[in-house]
């Protein structure tokens, strides 16, 4: 498997969820991506603990009951010990984080898997642990998965960044990190400009998508070096602009 340069990451606004409900908002969230490609129909559980199902079929009838069960599967030990609660069920909710992994296969090799992330006492989140460079290999795959977070979760802040090492080094120094395709909400709490230069701009009526480009610039040295340089020239003017929006 070929890893790809391109890494999702959303940061939600923190809501306290049972363990069912977050089952169904990942299924509808992984059903938007099935729509598009057909390997997303399947997930299986990454975890270092023995999953309960081999695998879960979002279409199946028994697909919320299944992966809402595998959720509490991996969060149980951790429920009893500091909620003193000894048998929470699929119902259950609770401030501190719910975590659990997902894994969607292509000829037996790992497409996608990310890390989810739900509670109110830190950021609820959504990233990735691996990506398949088949996976964002063109505009549409990548605009097609930020719209499905977006769609389906309450997102304050999502994009596709370049995951490299001296990239991601050096972004650290900004709040929330431009990548191919960006959404801020209009709830989120730094105020991003709406007339940098260079990028493309969306409005929804949640928020606004800055798009970098509509080719993948990832496959050619040169172009990904310079749109490299592009995102840090841009993310500079809003610090410029912003000063908030640097750590």
């Amino acid at each position: 498997m070929e890893h790809s340069k391109l890494f999702p990451y959303a940061e939600l606004s923190n809501r306290k969820l049972t363990i069912r409900e977050i089952a169904v908002l990942v299924l509808n969230f992984y059903r938007k991506l099935a729509h598009e490609d057909d390997n997303f129909n399947v997930l299986y559980i990454v975890s270092e603990k023995k999953a309960l199902y081999d695998r879960i079929d979002i279409n199946k009838p028994e697909a919320i009951k299944k992966l809402a069960e595998e959720i509490l599967n991996q969060n149980i030990e951790d429920i009893k010990k500091q909620d003193k609660v000894e048998s929470p069920d699929i119902d259950y909710s609770r401030e501190s984080d719910i975590l659990f992994s997902l894994e969607a296969k292509i000829n037996h090799e790992t497409l996608l898997s990310l890390f989810f992330a739900f509670g109110t006492k830190v950021k609820s989140s959504i990233g990735a642990i691996v990506s398949n460079t088949i996976c964002f290999d063109s505009f549409n795959k990548v605009n097609v998965f930020i719209k499905a977070m977006n769609d389906v979760f309450d997102v304050d802040y999502s994009t596709i960044k370049i995951k490299e090492r001296d990239f991601t080094r050096k972004a650290r120094g900004y709040e929330a990190p431009l990548g191919w395709i960006t959404y801020f909400s209009i709830n989120y709490h730094i105020s991003i400009p709406d007339d940098l230069e260079d990028i493309e701009y969306e409005h929804t009526e949640k928020g606004k998508y800055l798009i970098l480009n509509r080719e993948n610039f990832t496959t050619n040295k040169t172009a990904y070096e310079t749109h490299k340089q592009k995102l840090f020239d841009l993310m500079e003017e809003i610090k410029h602009r912003v000063p908030e929006y640097s750590k």
